[in-house]
C-alpha cells in the first residue's frame, strides 16, 4: 500500500502548508470531514495525518465516506489512523467533534446530466445534517462551496467580490450543482443567524494538485495535465480566451484551515488566486513548455459532450477578503503545474 508521506512532492507540500499557517488550535481536537478521499479534502486529511505523525498534534480524524475501497486507495498505509464511518452525509449523523469540514459533493460536470439529484442532496440535505451536528456539538464548520454560485453577469462585470451576484437559470443542467451550493450557503448563514452555529463558507475556484483525477476529470486543465504527463501534444478545442484563476493545492489547503479556524462565522470567502488568473490558451502553452510537447488548436466534434460552466469570459474572482485575514498566496502557475507534472510522472513511470 502507498505511503503518501514518502512521496517527495507531497511531503514537501505538507512542509509548505505547515510553514505558512498556524494550526495550534487543532491540537488534541476531533475533526470530522466528509468527502475525505476527494481531491481537495484528501490534502486536508494528508495534512492532519502529517501534523499527527511529524508534529505530534494528536488530532482525532473522523471521515464520513461511502466507499471503503476508494478510502483505502487514497490513504494507503495511513487509512487505519482515520476513524471511518461508512454512510452517506444525507443520513442522520451523530458523532462528537470540535470541527467539521463538509467537502462531500459531486463537483464534476459529468454528473450533472446523469444523476442531478445525487449532485443536489449532499449540498442541501447533507449540509443540513452537518449544521445540526455542529449545533449539537458547538463545533465550527467549514462548508466547501464554489465560485459557480456567482452565475452569469450580463452587465460587463469583470471583477467579482463576495458581494456580487449574477443570474442562474434554475432549469439549466449545470444548476443542480450551482443552485444547491447556493442553498447550502444560505443554510450556513441561516444557522449562524438563528442558532449561532460557527459556519464559514469557502467559495472555491479552479484548484489543482497531485490529488487531481486526470483520468476522469472533464475540466480542460485536467486534460492538459493528462496530455502533458503522457508526453502527448496538448489540445484545445476552443479559442482559449476564457480566463480562470488557478490555485495550487498548498495555497488552497492553507486557506481552508485558516477559514476553519479563524474565518468570520456566517461569511463567505473566495479561495482563488486572482494573481494567477490566465486565459486557458496561455495555461496550455505553459504546460506544453514544461512538458516539451506541442500546443495544438483542434475543432470540437459536435458529438462530444460539453457542458460549460455558467460563469464565462473575462470575469476575475477577487481574493482580497481572504487576504484581509492575513493570507497570502505563494505558488505561481509555473511552479504549481511543474510540481503536478513531476508528481504524475512518478505515478505513470
Amino acid at each position: 500500500m502507498t505511503d503518501f508521506l514518502k512521496n517527495p512532492i507531497i511531503r514537501e507540500d505538507m512542509d509548505i502548508i505547515f510553514n505558512t499557517g498556524d494550526y495550534s488550535m487543532l491540537q488534541n481536537k476531533t475533526v470530522l470531514i466528509t468527502g475525505a478521499y476527494g481531491m481537495l479534502a484528501s490534502y486536508m486529511v494528508y495534512f492532519m495525518l502529517f501534523l499527527n505523525e511529524i508534529h505530534g498534534f494528536n488530532i482525532e480524524i473522523i471521515s464520513i465516506s461511502r466507499s471503503a475501497e476508494k478510502f483505502s486507495a487514497r490513504f494507503g498505509i495511513h487509512a487505519h489512523k482515520i476513524k471511518q464511518i461508512n454512510k452517506s452525509v444525507n443520513e442522520y449523523i451523530d458523532v462528537d467533534c470540535d470541527y467539521i469540514i463538509h467537502a462531500a459533493s459531486f463537483a464534476s460536470s459529468q454528473y450533472y446530466t446523469v444523476c442531478p439529484v445525487d449532485v443536489i442532496l449532499p449540498n442541501m440535505l447533507g449540509t443540513y445534517n452537518l449544521l445540526e451536528l455542529a449545533h449539537t456539538n458547538n463545533a465550527r464548520i467549514l462548508y466547501l462551496s464554489t465560485c459557480s454560485v456567482y452565475g452569469i453577469f450580463q452587465d460587463g462585470h469583470t471583477f467579482v467580490t463576495e458581494e456580487d451576484f449574477g443570474s442562474i437559470d434554475p432549469l439549466d443542467p449545470h444548476s443542480c450543482y450551482d443552485e444547491s451550493k447556493r442553498a447550502g450557503e444560505t443554510l450556513c448563514a441561516a444557522y449562524f443567524r438563528q442558532k449561532g452555529v460557527q459556519a464559514v463558507i469557502a467559495r472555491i475556484a479552479h484548484t489543482y494538485g497531485p490529488t487531481m483525477d486526470i483520468e476522469s476529470d472533464s475540466r480542460v486543465f485536467a486534460s492538459f495535465v493528462k496530455n502533458a504527463v503522457k508526453g502527448e501534444n496538448i489540445e484545445i478545442k476552443s479559442d482559449g480566451s476564457a480566463k480562470r484563476s488557478f490555485c495550487y493545492i498548498t495555497d488552497a489547503t492553507t486557506a481552508y484551515f485558516l477559514l476553519l479556524l479563524k474565518g468570520e462565522a456566517g461569511e463567505a470567502y473566495n479561495v482563488c488566486n486572482s494573481e494567477q488568473t490566465t486565459p486557458i490558451r496561455d495555461l496550455g502553452e505553459v504546460l506544453a513548455n514544461i512538458a516539451k510537447v506541442d500546443f495544438i488548436y483542434m475543432k470540437r466534434d459536435e458529438s462530444e459532450a460539453y457542458l460549460e460552466a455558467p460563469m464565462i469570459g473575462e470575469v476575475v474572482i477577487s481574493c482580497e477578503k481572504l487576504k484581509r485575514l492575513g493570507f497570502s498566496f505563494n505558488i505561481s502557475i509555473q511552479q504549481g503545474f511543474s510540481r503536478v507534472l513531476s508528481y504524475f510522472k512518478t505515478v505513470y513511470s
